[in-house]
């Protein structure tokens, strides 16, 4: 088992987003590809989440658009 390594719920627990919009953003390159483990499921370390989501606060593509 991997020790000290986080995983998307970790990072989903600190932001206003869903997982599908992570998972996009991902796919886009717009965020970091995560590293996987043995079963597939995705992983980071803690300062590949800490830039994640410090990224996605400070980044204005990233802020949820206003509907009019």
């Amino acid at each position: 088992m991997l020790t000290n390594y986080y995983r998307l719920q970790d990072i989903l627990k600190r932001i206003d987003r869903n997982k599908t919009t992570l998972l996009r953003w991902e796919k886009e390159r717009l965020i970091p590809v995560a590293k996987r483990d043995s079963r597939g499921w995705r992983y980071y370390t803690w300062e590949e989440m800490e830039g994640i989501i410090d990224l996605i606060k400070r980044t204005d593509y990233f802020k949820k658009k206003i509907k009019r």
